[in-house]
């Protein structure tokens, strides 16, 4: 019998964990926590997808030099397909956790182990409550006997599901009350939310705002942090993930509501950022809640 990833892993670390242990449920994880300080290591694929998540300490960079594929910094998390190898520049002291999928029914761990085989190389984000989540696992798990094993097991659902979110959406940060031209950018994204099911072109929605194309292009992405075209794309993902979820509608109507072309653009558009057809999501997501 083949050794668990985990400890393959190890050994390649050359560094023990401070704490491990195994959380069940429909999301089971094999977790581990290190906190050592070194120069550089290389771990070779395994054959679980992990998900890595840096607490604190120094610097790091995943990578060959001036080829670096990602920079961590605490609070930072990769997603690690399985079968592709890494290698780590340390700065100092690190302290940071393993998360490895071990076979389960969740489809949020079933849908980023597909997102992963489909980028087949890290995929590092930044959300701070898959970092809470995943400090507030580890610290339950280091109590021994006493961790709150369902308790764990929510905590673990979540941030399988926050992590899969983050990794397939384009990430608009929200519009501040304080920004320079938040009542112009309210009226545009009221408008966005309102008429998914039109074309909203860039220059209908800067006229809306009262401003030039080029402008409105640059305040949308100061305020939003997405360009206005993959904004608008998240919404109408966001709101076909909701119908798919929650309505028996058939597929190509729900591509009309959200404003898709057809059905296989929507297709396309979804399989490009979830690594599932429309589908294969549905029948997941509702397996998972019957």
């Amino acid at each position: 019998m083949p050794a668990p990833s985990w400890l393959k892993v190890r050994r390649e670390l050359g560094h023990s964990p401070i704490v491990e242990g195994r959380i069940g449920g429909s999301a089971p994880l094999y977790v581990e926590r290190y906190l050592y300080q070194t120069v550089e290591r290389t771990v070779s694929g395994n054959d679980m997808t992990s998900l890595v998540t840096q607490f604190g300490g120094g610097r790091v960079r995943e990578g060959e030099i001036d080829h670096w594929r990602s920079l961590s910094l605490p609070t930072q998390s990769q997603l690690l397909p399985a079968g592709v190898p890494t290698h780590w520049h340390y700065a100092g002291t690190v302290d940071f956790a393993v998360f490895y999928f071990l076979d389960g029914a969740s489809s949020a761990m079933q849908r980023l182990k597909l997102l992963g085989a489909s980028r087949n190389e890290p995929i590092p984000f930044s959300d701070q409550l898959v970092g809470a989540l995943a400090l507030q696992l580890v610290n339950e798990l280091q109590k021994g006997r006493l961790a709150d094993q369902g308790f764990m097991e929510q905590l673990a659902a979540l941030m399988l599901e926050q992590s899969f979110r983050v990794l397939t959406t384009a990430s608009p940060r929200g519009i501040s009350p304080r920004h320079v031209h938040f009542a112009r950018l309210q009226r545009v994204l009221n408008h966005i939310h309102e008429h998914l099911t039109d074309d909203l072109l860039a220059e209908a929605l800067a006229k809306l705002a009262d401003v030039s194309l080029a402008h409105f292009r640059r305040i949308f992405e100061d305020a939003m942090g997405v360009p206005p075209h993959r904004y608008i794309l998240s919404v109408r993902l966001e709101q076909a993930r909701k119908l798919l979820t929650l309505s028996s509608m058939p597929i190509a109507q729900i591509a009309q509501e959200c404003g898709f072309s057809s059905q296989s653009h929507l297709t396309a558009c979804f399989r490009a950022t979830h690594a599932v057809t429309p589908a294969h999501y549905r029948k997941a997501t509702v397996g998972e809640r019957s």
